[in-house]
C-alpha cells in the first residue's frame, strides 16, 4: 500500500509536508503543493481518513445530510448549498452530501468511517427521532430548521411565523377580505415547521384578523394539480381573495394559470410569495416577496459549525433570522378594480 512517506520520498519533501498539503494547509507556497500532488496523483495515494481521525487530526470534509430526491425543488435548495460549499472551501474543507431520505442510517455510516468533522443537518422534523442518535455520537452538529424535539444541538432558522404574518398583512392592506394559502403536501403541516406556520397558524392569524381563509394544496406540481386548486378561480375577484404562496414552483404555476384564465395580476388579485428576491423581481409581474434568508440560514449554520469545531463557546441553541417582506406590483396598490 501506498503511504505518505512513499510519496514524500518522490516528491523530495518531508513526511510533514506531505500532510500540510493533503490538509489543504496555506503555509506551503504553490511550486511544492503541485510537486506534492503530482507524486500523489503518480503513486495513486489514498489518505487513510480513519487512520488520522484516531490520531486526532481533522478530515477537512463537513457532511451535509438533506434529502435529495424526485420531489426536491432545486431552486429552493441551491442557495443553501452554494453558500454552504463557498464557506468551507474558505476554511480549507470540502462538503459530503448524505443523501437525507437514508435517515439515520446514512449518517451512523459516514460517522463510522470517520468521514466527516461535522454535521449539517436539513429536513428538521417537529418530531425528528434522528435527533437523540447523533447527540450520542458525539458528533459537532447544527440543524438547520426547527424541531418540537427536546434536544442540546443547535439550530439556525427563519422565522417562519413572522413570514406568514407579513403576508396575510400586507394582501388585507391592499383589500383582500379572504385569503387564500397554496402549499405543497398537505401532511408536511404536521412535520415541518415551515409549513405548519404556513397551512395551520396562517389561518389562525386570518381569524384574528377578522378575515376568513382556506388551506390548498397542490400535491402533484403539474397543470393537473394547480387545476384542482384553481377550479373556483373565477369568482376569486369577486370575492376579494388574496393568494399566499409558499414555494417558487408553485409560485410559477399560480401565475400561469391567472393567466390562462384572464386575471390581471396585481389589479384583479394580489399575490405575496415565499420566494427569492430575484426570482420575484424576475417574474413577468413582479412578484411582492418575503426572502426566506436561504443563503443566509446556512451561512450562520456553518460558521456556528466551524466554532464549535474550534472549540470555541458552546453556541445558543436557537438562532432565528427575520426576513422582510419587499412590496412589488403584485401587492403595489387596492386590488379588485
Amino acid at each position: 500500500m501506498v503511504t505518505a512517506q512513499d510519496v514524500a520520498d518522490l516528491a523530495g519533501v518531508s513526511r510533514t509536508t506531505v500532510s500540510y498539503v493533503i490538509n489543504g494547509s496555506n503555509l506551503i507556497s504553490e511550486p511544492t503543493k503541485k510537486q506534492v500532488m503530482k507524486a500523489v496523483k503518480k503513486l495513486g495515494y489514498h489518505p487513510n481518513l480513519p487512520a488520522r481521525a484516531l490520531a486526532g487530526g481533522k478530515m477537512g470534509f463537513i457532511g451535509v445530510a438533506v434529502r435529495i430526491d424526485s420531489s426536491t425543488n432545486i431552486v429552493e435548495l441551491y442557495p443553501h448549498l452554494s453558500s454552504i460549499i463557498a464557506e468551507t472551501e474558505s476554511h480549507n474543507s470540502n462538503v459530503i452530501l448524505i443523501p437525507g431520505q437514508e435517515g439515520i442510517e446514512g449518517i451512523e455510516k459516514v460517522t463510522r468511517q470517520a468521514t466527516i468533522d461535522g454535521l449539517l443537518l436539513f429536513d428538521i422534523g417537529l418530531k425528528d427521532d434522528r435527533l437523540s442518535s447523533i447527540e450520542s455520537m458525539n458528533l459537532p452538529c447544527v440543524m438547520v430548521g426547527t424541531t418540537e424535539s427536546t434536544t442540546t444541538l443547535p439550530s439556525v432558522d427563519v422565522d417562519y411565523a413572522s413570514i406568514v404574518r407579513q403576508q396575510i398583512d400586507d394582501l388585507i392592506r391592499v383589500g383582500s377580505q379572504e385569503i387564500i394559502f397554496v402549499d405543497n403536501k398537505s401532511s408536511d403541516a404536521n412535520y415541518y415547521n415551515f409549513a405548519k406556520a404556513f397551512s395551520i397558524d396562517g389561518p389562525r392569524y386570518c381569524t384574528s384578523r377578522g378575515i376568513s381563509s382556506s388551506t390548498r394544496y397542490i400535491e402533484n406540481r403539474h397543470w393537473q394539480g394547480i387545476e384542482s386548486v384553481t377550479s373556483d378561480i373565477q369568482t376569486w375577484k369577486g370575492r376579494k381573495v388574496g393568494i399566499a404562496i409558499r414555494t417558487p414552483a408553485i409560485l410559477d404555476l399560480m401565475t400561469a394559470s391567472m393567466r390562462f384564465n384572464n386575471l390581471e395580476l396585481g389589479k384583479d388579485i394580489p399575490l405575496v410569495a415565499v420566494c427569492a428576491d430575484d426570482f420575484a423581481q424576475a417574474q413577468p409581474t413582479p412578484i411582492t416577496n418575503i426572502d426566506p434568508l436561504a443563503d443566509a440560514c446556512s451561512l450562520t449554520a456553518v460558521n456556528i459549525l466551524y466554532s464549535m469545531l474550534s472549540g470555541k463557546e458552546q453556541p445558543q441553541l436557537r438562532t432565528l433570522l427575520t426576513p422582510h417582506l419587499q412590496r412589488r406590483k403584485s401587492t403595489a396598490s387596492k386590488c379588485y378594480q
